[in-house]
């Protein structure tokens, strides 16, 4: 596996902190408008009841992940790093480069978001000078567990160790629709679940993207129990920082109250409007696809109509995709057509392949179709391979159709190898080049 699927992988298991499972502290919201300082790094642990009542209760980890049952493992793991003493964190996480990847991953996760809770300044000098460039996937998660114990001092210690985070930003790891994950943003929507007015305060004491992205997170944050709160406290937020928490807090709102979100956005200006209008229906589409297909239409900027559209008709193919479609051509423009025939193809051809086949096939030649085409051949697994072969071959855009047909032709050498060989080599439709990788690529 290449190192840029590998990190990216990392980056799904170590996104985000596991604070939220494992505990905290309970600071009272007065302690937490106190002067800041760094914690210590040996903290006391109270001892707590166990995660899991399970029969691996007070097992290693060796006879932990030797157990059926993925569930029960788990559990177990979460019992067994949280009850870990402060001096054992060190020992545990050397062990991690002993398992194998998919269990390595899964534990670090665990191991790191536990000692993050008692000593989160071991557990960041571990990331930073044992792990090598894995650390930086380790970090977002050590720094959201600590500040789901103690903001305070995790905020205190990104204000002074932000370069420790910048990789966050180039490995493009997001907090949500409108907020990209800084550790600015994990920080301040952490605090935000304790006192979102004191994180406010924080966020806008930041600079830049770090102001920007910490500020919608706490109003995000706020928007997922009192939407109308975050809005009236946005008003009071400096107007550089609104961007994405126009974003945040329509996402949120529309997935709960779409009038009462509406009735918001219509008090917005034209350009904000449309900003928040599009995280809008995008939420809005997962629980009513058709009324979100009839307020993306009334988005102005024709860039960001056609981001939403592309997602709402995702969102209406997964129970009409001929219905979504229908929509998309009369409604789209022809660069809108081109994406989102792909987001409708997907579930149309899982549910009724000879539809998205007839359809796909009947459409006249030019961009559009050929998008179509390509969407197809890489969607259908069950349909004939010689009709697939028939439609690939059809795409007018060179690269295009040497993308799909090499597809196609490397199927068919899966399951006629002979046969599969025979078209690649005489055909006229792929570029040698293509062949050639075909080829490669089959007789590995």
């Amino acid at each position: 596996m290449k190192e840029k699927v590998i990190y990216g992988i990392l980056g799904i298991f170590f996104g985000g902190g596991l604070g939220f499972l494992l505990g905290g502290g309970e600071s009272s919201r007065d302690e937490l408008h106190t002067e800041r300082s760094v914690v210590e790094p040996r903290m006391v642990r109270e001892k707590g009841k166990s995660h899991s009542e399970a029969s691996l209760s007070g097992a290693s980890y060796e006879e932990i992940t030797s157990q059926p049952g993925q569930t029960a493992r788990i559990s177990a793991l979460i019992e067994l790093y949280s009850n870990l003493e402060i001096d054992q964190f060190a020992a545990e996480a050397e062990k991690l480069d002993d398992l194998p990847f998919s269990e390595r991953i899964l534990a670090a996760y665990l191991l790191f978001a536990s000692w993050a809770e008692v000593a989160p300044l071991d557990a960041m000098e571990h990331a930073k000078t044992k792990m090598g460039f894995a650390g930086n996937f380790v970090k977002p998660t050590v720094i959201q567990s600590w500040a789901a114990s103690d903001p305070i001092s995790a905020a205190a210690y990104y204000e002074e160790n932000q370069s420790e985070f910048s990789m966050m930003g180039m490995m493009g790891r997001r907090g949500g629709r409108g907020a990209q994950s800084s550790g600015a943003a994990i920080v301040a929507g952490e605090w935000a679940k304790r006192a979102p007015e004191a994180a406010l305060a924080w966020a806008e004491s930041l600079k830049g993207k770090d102001s920007d992205q910490a500020t919608a997170s706490v109003l995000k944050e706020l928007a997922r129990t009192d939407p109308s709160k975050a809005a009236r406290m946005l008003t009071e937020v400096d107007e550089g920082n609104r961007s994405a928490a126009y974003q945040s807090i329509a996402a949120q709102w529309a997935s709960t109250d779409w009038k009462a979100t509406e009735s918001w956005m219509a008090g917005l200006a034209k350009a904000d409007r449309d900003l928040a209008l599009s995280s809008a229906v995008t939420s809005l589409a997962k629980n009513d696809p058709v009324l979100a297909a009839d307020k993306v239409l009334t988005i102005d900027d024709d860039r960001r109509r056609g981001q939403a559209m592309e997602q709402v008709a995702g969102e209406l193919a997964k129970t009409d995709p001929v219905g979504a479609m229908d929509w998309v051509m009369k409604n789209g423009s022809e660069d809108l057509q081109k994406e989102a025939v792909g987001d409708v193809l997907r579930p149309w051809v899982a549910q009724d392949r000879q539809g998205a086949y007839e359809w796909v096939s009947s459409q006249p030649e030019g961009e559009v179709r050929d998008s179509a085409v390509t969407s197809y051949i890489f969607s259908d697994q069950s349909g004939p391979v010689e009709e697939r072969i028939t439609l690939a071959g059809t795409i007018s855009d060179d690269r295009s159709r040497d993308r799909a047909l090499g597809m196609a032709a490397f199927q068919w050498i899966s399951e006629d190898q002979e046969a599969g060989t025979a078209f690649v080599e005489n055909t006229d439709l792929l570029s040698e080049r293509a062949k050639e990788r075909v080829l490669r690529r089959a007789n590995r």
